[in-house]
């Protein structure tokens, strides 16, 4: 065996091992698609932390590092020429655009999709294309239409797929709108993330069909929903009882979050102490899920000091709370009151028998979302 394909056996047996990847189909896709054609240059944290430098296909160590399970920038701040100038000038900062997933997430959702031979599947952001061959492989090239946004990204995933040996559609387009002239789809996947599932894959994903995406929400932004569509052009279903996070669409990026800080921090509010047992945290308890939810809007900062963590909850109409860990005391003011909705969602989520992540659920509809513990006869606001 090629070095390559010997990593690539590890990281599938990886996969395996940790219940990610639980069918032959897929691992045997998994197998053949050569990831190293997907990524032979991307951006990895400098050691710090505090920059990216550049790395490509001649650096020691790149094989190696193209079959972790990890997830590996390809472009910052969408801009194509970031590359090459970390490359010649040293590491960079800035915002990624563009990733190859994380191949234990990638596989988590592939599963999900609960695919049948003859489905035909539209993949919102196609990024690198590693995920559209997956499907490809999969499928066929015929069965699979992938959107993204970005011109230059549909082209060098054109050369990736083409080197790879498949040819599965590709479109510039928003992602938000789908792909009409290719529907109806038995499977949409998002591998970017939204604040609303848009009203055209609800339109272009056929009744019992599978709408599959991350919910972005600027306070945690962690949930995976499947949602199935219904005749009435409305999607239900709970959320995974995985988490992941993928880039936003870029119609749906959050507000400054800094500046909002900025002007919360010279204001006084009311203070107390917390009656919740703690922040919101990224692998906390499922409440944390629910007020991500329902909390549209809300911005979360995380501040680490010397003398005790602190949290800040900001929203573009002016509320804002901060929370102080070392003191379990809380701050707000603005127009609303953001810690005492967040300790409401606590309350609501206490009350109904502190269900965990899968038993929370989301009906999707063309104007808007709802939100249900259990069963969409139980909303809760």
């Amino acid at each position: 065996m090629t070095d390559a394909t010997q990593l690539r056996t590890a990281l599938v047996d990886e996969l395996v091992d940790h219940s990610w990847l639980s069918t032959e189909t897929w691992r045997a896709a998994f197998i053949a698609v050569p990831r190293q054609v997907f990524l032979p240059r991307f951006f990895a944290r400098t050691a710090d932390g505090a920059a990216y430098e550049a790395v490509d296909d001649t650096d020691p160590g790149w094989l190696d590092m193209v079959y972790r399970n990890q997830v590996w920038p390809t472009q910052l701040d969408g801009d194509d020429t970031a590359w090459r100038r970390a490359r010649d000038h040293g590491p960079i900062s800035g915002e990624p655009t563009c990733s190859s997933t994380q191949p234990s997430l990638m596989a988590t959702l592939l599963e999900a999709l609960d695919l049948r031979d003859g489905h035909r599947v539209l993949e919102i952001g196609t990024g690198t294309g590693y995920t559209a061959a997956l499907l490809a492989h999969r499928l066929g090239d015929d069965q699979v239409v992938s959107v993204d946004v970005d011109g230059d990204l549909i082209t060098h995933a054109r050369a990736n797929l083409d080197l790879a040996g498949y040819a599965p559609t590709l479109i510039t387009g928003d992602g938000a709108h789908g792909h009409a002239p290719g529907a109806p789809y038995d499977r949409l996947l998002a591998t970017c993330s939204v604040a609303a599932v848009p009203p055209a894959w609800l339109r272009q994903v056929r009744p019992g069909g599978v709408i599959l995406t991350n919910l972005y929400r600027h306070l945690l932004g962690g949930s995976l929903a499947r949602l199935t569509v219904r005749d009435d052009g409305t999607a239900a279903g709970r959320l995974l009882d995985d988490s992941g996070g993928f880039m936003p669409l870029r119609a749906h990026h959050p507000p400054d979050l800094w500046e909002m800080v900025k002007a919360a921090s010279v204001q006084e509010g009311t203070k107390r102490p917390s009656n919740l047992p703690g922040p919101v945290e990224d692998d906390g308890p499922a409440w944390t899920i629910l007020a991500d939810l329902l909390m549209t809007g809300v911005v979360r900062a995380d501040i680490c000091r010397d003398d005790g963590d602190v949290q800040w909850l900001v929203h573009p109409d002016g509320s804002w709370a901060y929370y102080d860990a070392a003191t379990n005391h809380v701050e707000q003011g603005g127009p609303r009151r953001l810690w005492d909705e967040l300790e409401h969602v606590h309350t609501l989520w206490t009350g109904n028998g502190k269900p965990a992540r899968e038993n929370i659920g989301i009906t999707a509809t063309p104007t808007g979302h709802q939100v249900w513990l259990h069963d969409d006869t139980n909303p809760v606001t």
